[in-house]
């Protein structure tokens, strides 16, 4: 598999080409008019493709070259895979050959190179007489780009005259048990820390106030009773099962796990599938432990008549004293709270915190959520995009530059930073003079490089990192 199935055959020109897969990149789109020179070039592409990567592709069209671009649009991807080919003889009598590849190979870079992806590729030659009805199937997809309105492209079922010539991948097959084989699977294997951003909302009563709190005594005084402040200030937050310090601590939490096992990408923080595996359980919020005993208290006192009774007169009683400071101070507390009669309402915000409770109690019954809360983080697969190859190399890119960033400080605690850093010193290298690109070279280059001082390939030690920490 290979660029050199973008030929053109002696005597001829080739007068249309046309280019449909879910993914395209500019290396191919360049390769592919390098060697055949198409008279008019086609290309249909998904419509999740992303506008700058449209745009990208006409910067770099070649003058002479006329490009145009339609989107696929199917229930779920347009994952068909096809390059259709129109030949014409340079001399007279001016004949037409036809050529269609097909398999799984997208238009990139990776999928034609022969080195990166494996990848099955029909050849077929088309015969004008025998072939016409896949023909006129491509046809009429080009006929889409002759109009602006949306066409539908029937499916067919067609028997080709002629058996295409199959080129079949090289590839190794692995037991699942083995490390991942190439840097590249290593990453897609990974998972990301993502934070659960919902967990500072348990047990939190959100108070919308009439109107925003300036910032002068008036926030002072709601904050001397445990109101907090919230977005554009005009909501106050309320821990009826702890204090404001502790929302303070929920939200601005690092953890240390995060900064020595994870690696910051544009995606999240991602962490390697066998590190997940050996130190998972460590893996929570700072505030776990507190949560926990949260959810326990929540679960086993809700139902308590008393219980209940006391958290509701604490809120009632926290709002009336800022009601009595706000008079004291010259403010009309009406102007902020809900008032009845000249009065704090009191009705309407203990129905506010009997709805709270209710709602806590029900997401305290969710396993899936107490898990998430108490954690304070879920691991989400790394997204299978690697077809994806421009955002692939993004999300590698970012990758290698928090290596990079790392690599200035000279103590980091990332122990992914340091097996790369000990395994460039090891050929010579020193990590902090390279390029994010070229730390990635280096590691797709040596992942499978022998070490004879570890009985292991690079690659295998770099996955070890978490072993020793």
């Amino acid at each position: 598999m290979s660029f050199d199935l973008l030929s053109v055959p002696e005597g001829y020109q080739l007068d249309l080409a046309l280019v449909i897969a879910p993914y395209v990149d500019v290396k191919f789109m360049d390769a592919l008019v390098k060697r055949m020179n198409p008279r008019r070039l086609c290309l249909l592409v998904d419509d999740s493709v992303r506008p700058e990567d449209l745009q990208g592709f006409h910067k770099a069209r070649r003058k002479g070259v006329k490009l145009e671009i339609r989107l696929g649009r199917a229930a779920g991807l347009m994952h068909m895979k096809a390059f259709y080919f129109e030949f014409i003889r340079e001399e007279a009598p001016k004949r037409r050959k036809r050529r269609l590849l097909f398999g799984s190979a997208n238009a990139t870079n990776a999928a034609f190179l022969g080195s990166r992806n494996a990848e099955l590729i029909a050849d077929l030659d088309l015969a004008i007489q025998h072939d016409a009805d896949i023909a006129d199937y491509f046809s009429g997809i080009l006929a889409t780009f002759n109009t602006e309105s949306t066409t539908v492209i029937e499916g067919a079922e067609i028997w080709p005259s002629q058996m295409p010539k199959l080129y079949l991948p090289k590839f190794k097959s692995i037991v699942p048990s083995a490390m991942p084989f190439g840097f590249d699977t290593w990453l897609q294997r990974g998972l990301l820390a993502a934070q659960y951003r919902n967990a500072p909302q348990f047990a939190i009563l959100s108070i919308q106030l009439k109107k925003a709190l300036p910032q002068d005594m008036v926030a002072k005084i709601f904050a001397s009773r445990s109101f907090t402040e919230k977005g554009d200030r005009d909501i106050v937050r309320y821990g009826y099962m702890n204090s404001s310090s502790d929302i303070a601590v929920d939200e601005a939490e690092i953890p240390r796990w995060k900064s020595r096992y994870g690696v910051w990408t544009h995606l999240g923080d991602w962490i390697s599938y066998e590190c997940y595996k050996s130190h998972g359980t460590r893996m929570k919020s700072k505030a776990s432990s507190a949560r926990h005993a949260k959810i326990s208290k929540l679960l086993g006192r809700a139902h308590d008549a008393g219980w209940r009774r006391e958290k509701i007169d604490a809120l009632l009683g926290a709002l009336a004293e800022v009601w009595k400071d706000l008079e004291a101070s010259g403010v009309i507390p009406s102007l902020y709270l809900e008032s009845k009669n000249g009065n704090l309402n009191s009705t309407f915000y203990e129905q506010r915190l009997i709805q709270k409770l209710e709602q806590d109690l029900h997401l305290a019954q969710d396993e899936d959520f107490k898990n998430r809360y108490v954690n304070g983080y879920d691991f989400p697969d790394v997204p299978r995009f690697r077809q994806d190859v421009i955002a692939w190399e993004r999300f590698v890119y970012s990758w290698c530059e928090s290596i990079a960033v790392e690599a200035v400080k000279k103590l980091t605690p990332s122990l992914v930073a340091q097996r790369i850093r000990h395994a460039m010193e090891h050929e010579g290298l020193n990590l902090i003079d390279l390029e994010p690109k070229e730390i990635g070279s280096f590691l797709r280059e040596n992942w499978e490089k022998g070490w004879e001082d570890y009985d292991m390939t690079l690659g295998e030690w770099i996955i070890a990192y978490h072993e020793y920490s």
